[in-house]
């Protein structure tokens, strides 16, 4: 299956927002359907996120449900 990549750009790279504050993101990859956030990302301060949640591109404008780069 390997990394997801953006259906638009082709960038391997993906973020969420936190549900609480709109400015603060979580990057992540996704690789054989699992998301790999970045290591110096707090474990403990991540959101719930599961195939509905609204996930972006790292590189242009594309955003839709994490299930989307599942496939």
């Amino acid at each position: 299956m390997g990394k997801a990549k953006c259906p638009i750009c082709g960038c391997e790279e993906f973020y969420v927002k936190d549900p609480e504050d709109d400015y603060e993101t979580y990057e992540f990859c996704c690789e054989d359907g699992e998301i790999c956030f970045k290591p110096e990302i707090d474990e403990e301060k991540l959101p719930d996120i599961q195939d509905e949640t609204e996930t972006h591109c790292n590189r242009c404008s594309w955003h839709d449900k994490l299930e989307k780069l599942k496939k």
